[in-house]
């Protein structure tokens, strides 16, 4: 469907949990407390959502948390996302520690159509600086596999505070011989982050130190737009809310684990849809209704975000 500015909306992000089993230092609040199981939606009433989204153009769908592969049955889910009638596309955000060979193989099975994992470093302590747990080779071997099993994998790096040109350079050197997508994220004013501008720094390197080509083809759903480097098979995507905004083109709406259906990451505003789930000509009036208004802009470049992260999935 187009919203008043007539962009197109047809992409949900779907946050099945606000539990993680990680705790990365740019994204849970100081004080946690988790959602109890009362307060979030059973599979079937997201499913029911979903249903209703399909039948407004919303064709394409991004599974986050939280971590969502620590909320029991999130396979079934997934299948059952990919098999109803008129989806397109079902992708998973990970953290990639829980996903083992036999469930990277059920998820091909299922026909998930990409993986993002989330890896800000390669450097091992430094990894259990960020995320709290120094469990980067058991992710690395599950991406591995991943790629070995020909799965579509995008690998996720926020370019913070701790972020360095020597991860940088090890991440390129790690992932430049293999079929993947290596993605820069501009860190966002979110709660307690301060606005960073490495990934301008990143961007540089690769201008000054690469031969390189814009990818002028759509690469996925989302805002990042990529480059080809001479001799890498990996493709470099940036995703830059601030100094590359691209609100004239957002194409999404997101849906938290409580059944708020959020327009704009920035805005803290959304709307509740549980009421809504057991009468679906309601549901469909009140999303379309919504999504119609949904805000023409973020101002990250002016003003601090209260969005909490760990309950909205990026």
């Amino acid at each position: 469907m187009k919203d008043r500015y007539n962009r197109t909306i047809d992409y949900m992000r779907i946050s099945i949990t606000d539990r993680c089993n990680y705790h990365c230092v740019y994204c849970n609040p100081d004080k946690f407390k988790f959602l109890s199981h009362n307060d979030i939606l059973r599979y079937e009433e997201i499913l029911d959502i979903c249903k209703v989204a399909v039948k407004l153009g919303i064709v394409n769908f991004k599974v986050t948390g939280g971590e969502p592969t620590v909320r029991k049955g999130y396979l079934s889910f997934l299948r059952q996302l990919k098999q109803l009638d008129g989806v397109k596309q079902v992708t998973l955000t990970t953290n990639g520690l829980l996903l083992d060979p036999h469930t990277m193989e059920e998820l091909k099975d299922i026909g998930i159509d990409g993986i993002n994992f989330s890896i800000d470093t390669l450097e091992s302590k430094k990894y259990a600086l960020i995320c709290g747990k120094d469990t980067l080779d058991t992710v690395l071997n599950n991406l591995l596999y991943g790629v070995s099993i020909g799965l579509n994998i995008k690998i996720n790096v926020v370019v913070g505070p701790l972020f360095t040109i020597n991860d940088l350079e090890s991440m390129i050197y790690f992932f430049k011989g293999l079929p993947v997508s290596l993605r820069f994220i501009e860190l966002m004013p979110l709660g307690s982050n301060k606005r960073e501008n490495k990934i301008e720094e990143v961007q540089s390197y690769f201008t000054s130190q690469y031969d390189i080509e814009e990818i002028t083809e759509k690469l996925g759903n989302g805002p990042a737009h990529y480059i080809r480097v001479k001799g890498m098979k990996c493709v470099i995507g940036f995703i830059e809310a601030l100094h590359h905004k691209y609100c004239h083109e957002c194409n999404r709406v997101r849906l938290s684990s409580t059944g708020q259906l959020k327009l704009c990451l920035f805005h803290k505003n959304s709307i509740d849809l549980k009421p809504y789930i057991d009468d679906e000509e309601k549901l469909e009036e009140v999303m379309r209704e919504s999504i119609y208004m949904k805000p023409e802009q973020h101002h990250f470049e002016d003003e601090q975000s209260g969005t909490v992260m760990n309950q909205i999935g990026g």
